[in-house]
C-alpha cells in the first residue's frame, strides 16, 4: 500500500507527520493498521507527529504517558531550541505589481489589459495542447466553409434563454461568435454554467444555421494534474495571519495575545510548541488593519477613526512577535492602498512605521518563493464575485471558489463586480504560474484543502462578527492560525479559541 493513504489520515485529524515519522511508520508490515493505532494514542491537541513521539506511545508505560501529559502543558522558558533561528531567511518576490503601475484609466488601456490577459491564457492552453497551439481565428469560420473547429477567445455574454439553452457570446482579437450549448447534453450544460464574463476559455464548435455555432465541448486553462509541488530542504513552517483589521472594536484581543504568547513559546502543549519554534514567517494577506469609510456606519465600529494610527498599532503588536520571524505584509480592500486590483504595496510613509525585525511589504496579489516553495498570495475580494456568478458555489467555502480560480487560471476576471480592476497593460491577475501554495483571505473563514498539488489556505481573520457583518448574514470563523511545514508540505491549523 502506498503512504498516501496514511498522510491523508493524519491530514484528516489536522496532525502534521515528521518526515522521520513517516520513514518509521512505513517500516512497518501493516502502515495503515499501525496509523491508525497511534491516533487512537495521540492527544485532540496534536498537531505534529513526531519518530520521538512514536517511540515513547511504544514504549512507555502508563504512568510515563501521564506523566508526559502533564508535562507537556507546562509552559516553556527561553531555554528550548527555537529552530528556526537557525536559518537566514530566504525570500525572492517573483511577481508584484509594486513599482510596474502604468494605468491612466484611458479606454486603451482597457484594450491592453483584456489583451494581454488573452495573450497569456492563449498561450497556456497552446502548452497544454498541440493542436491549439495556433487557433483558429474567429472571423475565419464566417464564410461556413469550416465545419467543425477548436477556438479560443474571451467571454463576451453568457446567458440562458427562456427556453433553457445557454448562449455563449465568444470573441477574440478580431471577431465575435455566437455559441449554444444544448441542454441535452447534461456535462456540457453543467461546464457551461461555470463560464463567467471575461474569462478566456476555448470551445470545440460546429456550425449550425443561421450564422450560429454548436458547442461539442468546453475547455477550460486548469492546471496540470501532473504538478509536482516544490519543498524546502530545511524544516521551517509559514504561518498565515489574515484580516488582523487592527482598529476595529471587534478586534479579538484575547485571541490575538494567545497567539503571540504561542509563537514566543509561553503556552501549547510540546508538540504545539515544537511547530511554534519551526515558524520561520509569517504571510498577512490583507485588511490588516480595519481602514475607514469602508462600508456604510463603519465609524461606530472602530476603536481607532485614524488609519495611521492603526498601522501604528500594528506596528506595536507586532513587534511582540519574535525577531527571528520574517513578516510579509500585504494589503486588501480595508487597506490604505487603491482598492483596484492589483494593489501595489502599502506606501513608503506607512512601512516606515514597522521596525525592528524583517518586514517584506508586498502588492496584492503577489507571486513570492520561500526556500524554493512557490506561494500565491491574495488577499481574494473577488471570491464574491465567483461564488454570486456560478450555482452552488458559496463564500463561506472559500476552497471550492479557489479551486475555481485555479481552474479558470485567473484571480479575478469579472470586469464590472464586486472587484474593481485597474486597467493595468499586463493582467497581474492571471494565475500563469501553477503555486505550491495558494493563500486567500476576505471571507474571514479558516480552511485547508488541495487541488492537483496546490495546497489551499484561506486564513481566517481576527476580528468578530459586526454589525455590517450580521445584516449580511455573514458568520465568520476567526482566531484561527493556518500553518505549513515547507520541507513536507503539510498544513495544520492552530485554534486560539480554545487554547
Amino acid at each position: 500500500m502506498g503512504m498516501k493513504e496514511v498522510v491523508r489520515l493524519f491530514s484528516e485529524k489536522g496532525i502534521l507527520v515528521d518526515p522521520d515519522a513517516l520513514d518509521y511508520i512505513s517500516s512497518k508490515e501493516n502502515p495503515l493498521e499501525f496509523a491508525k493505532d497511534l491516533l487512537t494514542k495521540l492527544s485532540d491537541s496534536s498537531l505534529v507527529l513526531t519518530l520521538e513521539d512514536i517511540k515513547s506511545m511504544e514504549g512507555g508505560s502508563k504512568e510515563e504517558e501521564e506523566i508526559t501529559e502533564v508535562f507537556n502543558e507546562i509552559p516553556v522558558g527561553t531555554g528550548e531550541k527555537v529552530m528556526a533561528r537557525e536559518y537566514d531567511a530566504e525570500v525572492k518576490i517573483i511577481k508584484d505589481v509594486t513599482g510596474r503601475v502604468s494605468c491612466r484609466g484611458e479606454v486603451e488601456d482597457f484594450a491592453k489589459l483584456f489583451n494581454s490577459r488573452y495573450q497569456k491564457i492563449r498561450n497556456i492552453f497552446g502548452s497544454q495542447r498541440r493542436g491549439l497551439r495556433n487557433p483558429i481565428p474567429l472571423k475565419k469560420l464566417r464564410d461556413g466553409k469550416i465545419k467543425e473547429a477548436q477556438v479560443i477567445g474571451m467571454v463576451k455574454d453568457v446567458r440562458t434563454t427562456q427556453k433553457g439553452y445557454r448562449i455563449i457570446e465568444l470573441e477574440d482579437e478580431e471577431d465575435t461568435i455566437t455559441v449554444l450549448v444544448p441542454k441535452d447534453d447534461p456535462l456540457l450544460y453543467q461546464q457551461s454554467q461555470e463560464i463567467v464574463y471575461d474569462e478566456v476559455i476555448s470551445l470545440r464548435i460546429t456550425s449550425g444555421r443561421n450564422g450560429l455555432f454548436i458547442a461539442q465541448s468546453i475547455s477550460y486553462p486548469d492546471i496540470s494534474i501532473t504538478h509536482k509541488k516544490n519543498k524546502a530542504e530545511i524544516p521551517v513552517y509559514v504561518a498565515f495571519l489574515s484580516d488582523t483589521h487592527i482598529g476595529s472594536n471587534k478586534f479579538m484581543r484575547e485571541e490575538w495575545n494567545k497567539m503571540i504568547r504561542w509563537l514566543n513559546g509561553e503556552i501549547g502543549n510540546s508538540r504545539q510548541r515544537d511547530v511554534a519554534r519551526k515558524i520561520k514567517y509569517i504571510i498577512m494577506p490583507g485588511d490588516i488593519v480595519d481602514g475607514v469609510g469602508v462600508y456604510p456606519g463603519q465609524d461606530k465600529e472602530l476603536d481607532v477613526t485614524d488609519v495611521y494610527k492603526q498601522y501604528e498599532l500594528l506596528s506595536k503588536e507586532l513587534e511582540r512577535i519574535p525577531d527571528h520571524i520574517t513578516i510579509i505584509l500585504q494589503p486588501g480592500n480595508h487597506d490604505a492602498v487603491r482598492p483596484a486590483e492589483p494593489q501595489p504595496a502599502l506606501e513608503k510613509e506607512i512601512q516606515d512605521l514597522f521596525s525592528g525585525k524583517e518586514y517584506i511589504f508586498v502588492g496584492n496579489p503577489c507571486y513570492l518563493s520561500i526556500h524554493g516553495v512557490e506561494i500565491l498570495s491574495y488577499h481574494g475580494q473577488s471570491l464574491l464575485d465567483f461564488s454570486t456568478n456560478i450555482p452552488n458555489l458559496r463564500y463561506n467555502q472559500p476552497i471550492e471558489v479557489m479551486k475555481i480560480a485555479l481552474k479558470k487560471r485567473h484571480l479575478a476576471p469579472i470586469y464590472g463586480g464586486h472587484t474593481p480592476i485597474a486597467p493595468e497593460h499586463e493582467d497581474y491577475m492571471v494565475i500563469d504560474r501553477i503555486p505550491d501554495i495558494f493563500v486567500t483571505g476576505h471571507v474571514h473563514v479558516s480552511a485547508i484543502g488541495e487541488y492537483r498539488g496546490v495546497t489551499l489556505i484561506n486564513a481566517s481573520a481576527w476580528q468578530a462578527q459586526t454589525n455590517y457583518q450580521k445584516m449580511m448574514n455573514f458568520v465568520p470563523d476567526p482566531a484561527k492560525l493556518p500553518v505549513v511545514d515547507l520541507r513536507s508540505g503539510n498544513a495544520t491549523s492552530m485554534d486560539f479559541n480554545v487554547v
